[in-house]
């Protein structure tokens, strides 16, 4: 099995802030945002503004607006009526679904092309990750609190029961799926895996993996903040993670995708230090070689989902 550490959500480019963990420890990745083109035929059934999702009682709408508010211009950077770019589309709840959805991630072009390189396929599983902040309540509206760190949290998860990447028809599809942004009527591009467009990965109805108990569904989100959901090391920036020390990539293991130049992990009595790169949005690991993977992915899920 393959386990992916996708980078997702708010960053530095997209969105400008970090997405929040809540005074009730609450996790609430913020898709990023995304164009819309009211001339696109399609444009009606796909579009998602933040203001139509919500996380518990929070109206993202409201939450998006007030985290990238910009006290210069006295403006927010991003507003509740922009369109967001739902992907991964982990919650059932967030939009009105058809008979038969389930959780999917869509990817394209050379992001697509590292998954398949690596031999990412069904069964293995994405753990989805971003950056995250605490925030505090101000005066009614949601302010980071600067006092807090940021962090690299895994926030949702999805294990692979269908990968679909060769559609010449939209007819082809599941109604439940036509709306997803990497489809979009486009499906006339979706291609080979040598060359891959647009692919997406559709979550099994199920989690199954070793140790694991409860009936998870296949893909899902963790909806409070957990020690072990973050992968940030207290006190340092968020691309310095604490890893455990079985990740540590000796001679004879494939490392972690990206990560093959050793001067970036560091071993101590506490596991791993890695320091991650700053590019690529999906990094892959072969549990095939690094069997207590299992183990740890199994309090992890015990932990926290």
């Amino acid at each position: 099995m393959k386990i992916i550490f996708s980078r997702k959500g708010f960053d530095a480019r997209s969105g400008g802030v970090a997405s929040p963990i809540f005074p009730d420890d609450g996790l609430c990745s913020l898709p990023i945002p995304a164009p819309w083109d009211q001339k696109h035929p399609l444009a009606p059934r796909y579009r998602v503004n933040y203001k139509d999702l919500s996380y518990g009682a929070e109206d993202l709408g409201l939450v998006v607006g007030d985290l990238s508010f910009n006290r210069r211009t006295g403006k927010s950077r991003v507003r509740g009526t922009d369109s967001c770019h739902l992907d991964p589309d982990l919650i059932r709840g967030d939009l009105v679904r058809k008979a038969g959805w389930l959780p999917m991630f869509g990817q394209s072009n050379a992001a697509a092309a590292h998954l398949f390189n690596h031999g990412v396929r069904e069964g293995d599983l994405f753990l989805f990750f971003g950056w995250f902040h605490r925030v505090r309540d101000v005066g009614g509206r949601n302010r980071f609190d600067p006092a807090r760190q940021d962090a690299h949290v895994i926030f949702g998860w999805l294990q692979i029961g269908e990968v679909w990447c060769e559609f010449k028809r939209e007819s082809v599809l599941p109604k439940w799926a036509r709306y997803h942004a990497h489809v979009r009527g486009e499906v006339d591009r979706f291609n080979d895996l040598s060359k891959p467009v647009d692919v997406i990965f559709i979550a099994k109805r199920r989690l199954e993996l070793p140790g694991i108990r409860r009936r998870l569904p296949g893909g899902g989100v963790f909806r409070e903040y957990h020690r072990k959901l973050q992968l940030t090391e207290r006190g340092e920036s968020r691309r310095v993670w604490r890893v455990p020390s079985w990740m540590y990539p000796f001679p004879n293991k494939p490392p972690l995708s990206y990560h093959d130049d050793r001067s970036r992990w560091r071993k101590d009595g506490r596991g791993c230090l890695l320091r991650t790169v700053d590019r690529g949005q999906e990094f892959v690991l072969d549990a095939a070689y690094y069997p207590k993977a299992y183990q740890w992915l199994a309090e992890l899920f015990r932990a926290a989902a």
